[in-house]
């Protein structure tokens, strides 16, 4: 049932860096919630979860600020 699709090199570039882009904007907002070793932050962490934050992360990677 899968069929292959046929994309040209510039098609294939641009996925590639489309997903590179949300793999890092992924890593970024991930340590708002998760320490460099996996664990998950304290609620009390002032590094952790804020949506303020995360917002303006994401903001970002989308060029709006």
């Amino acid at each position: 049932m899968n069929k292959k699709i046929e994309i040209s090199e510039e098609e294939h570039k641009n996925l590639l860096d489309t997903k590179a882009k949300w793999d890092k904007l992924g890593k970024e907002i991930a340590a708002c919630y998760v320490e460099d070793n996996g664990g998950e932050l304290p609620e009390d962490d002032e590094n952790g979860a804020n949506l303020c934050t995360i917002g303006e992360i994401a903001a970002s990677a989308f060029g709006w600020l």
